[in-house]
């Protein structure tokens, strides 16, 4: 089987985002962007993975957690993908097997869909697998284009598109999986002839069509796991989207939520059937809830068990905190441990 090494790509400010803060630090739904994003590698056993920082390196490294298989490159200009991804030869140049290419401002790609992508990508033995979608109006997407055939032969920017290439409704989401000895010797003749004077790693997807390698797409469905963030705004409509389909989870699982739109509930947070959460609460961290539990108004429960029929009464904190069998704790009692329950 093929080794899978995945490249993160961090470098960018993210002006709109109207901070001093490099963009992939902020949180989403309690973890920094970045770290989802690593997070998803590891999910499906990538055995390295390099992070490509530049704009504030030092705090993307400090805010993720440490882990033997992270490596970090600096890209010190921003000249462009294909130029991030150059950066990371050295490090990657001697892998045998498969590279995967995310971003780390798109935290919510799931596991599923990683799989679905190097999946299809070994079974067309494919030199590169893009990542595609279909929306009316793409905006300033890059299209996807393809020959008479159907195959894929191409990415075009945007702002270097054709008016009739623009009106294509395919375009490419940033996520790619790469053959690796084909990524670097196809990013040697990438140029940056381009309006944005920029290298761009799309360019390679063309180069390797033209080498006669073969070019997979793995079509994405859910819009949602691809969402990238360039301002606040769009970064608070995103852990809205993302708590809600966790909370329409539980509503569907067997968990009664009063006021669903006041109570918060992390994904890491589990949650046994029948188990009841007054308006107002936040359960977060490595928390189980087992079944027949009432959770009363207002309670903030973090890394904690609450055992099974047990009874917060509400406004009630519980931090580390483990709550035995059919235990009540009275209203307003708080639970603070200095170790986790685990």
């Amino acid at each position: 089987m093929s080794t899978l090494a995945a490249i993160i790509l961090a470098a960018g400010k993210g002006t709109r985002m109207k901070s001093s803060r490099a963009k992939v630090t902020f949180p989403l739904a309690g973890k920094p962007m970045i770290q989802r994003v690593v997070d998803s590698a590891i999910s499906i056993d990538c055995t390295s993975i390099c992070v490509v920082v530049g704009f504030q390196k030092d705090s993307v490294i400090a805010c993720l957690d440490e882990d033997d298989r992270i490596q970090f490159v600096e890209q010190a200009e921003q000249l462009g993908t294909g130029h991030a991804v150059m950066m990371t030869e050295p490090l990657l140049k001697d892998h045998e097997g498969d590279i995967l290419i995310l971003s780390g401002d798109v935290p919510l790609l799931s596991e599923h869909t990683l799989k679905r992508i190097i999946s299809g990508h070994r079974a067309e033995n494919a030199s590169c697998t893009v990542l595609t979608a279909f929306l009316d109006d793409p905006g300033k997407y890059g299209r996807v284009l393809r020959d008479a055939a159907g195959s894929l032969m191409g990415i075009v920017e945007f702002k270097d598109a054709t008016a009739e290439q623009c009106q294509i409704k395919e375009w490419n989401t940033g996520i790619y999986c790469f053959r690796a000895r084909d990524l670097y010797q196809a990013l040697q003749q990438i140029s940056n002839s381009n309006q944005q004077k920029e290298y761009y790693l799309t360019d390679t997807v063309s180069i390797l069509y033209a080498l006669d390698r073969k070019v997979a797409a793995v079509v994405l469905n859910d819009l949602m796991e691809v969402a990238g963030v360039n301002s606040q705004e769009q970064l608070a409509g995103l852990e809205d989207e993302f708590i809600n389909r966790i909370r329409r989870h539980w509503l569907n699982n067997g968990v009664v939520i009063h006021n669903p739109t006041t109570v918060y509930i992390d994904d890491e947070v589990i949650l046994e059937p029948d188990v009841e959460i007054g308006q107002g609460s936040i359960l977060r961290g490595r928390t189980l809830v087992e079944s027949g539990c009432q959770i009363g108004p207002n309670c903030l429960i973090e890394h904690s068990r609450v055992c099974n029929d047990s009874i917060l009464e509400g406004y009630n904190i519980l931090v580390n905190a483990h709550i035995p069998e059919h235990h009540i704790v009275a209203w307003g009692e708080s639970v603070l441990e200095e170790s986790s329950y685990e």
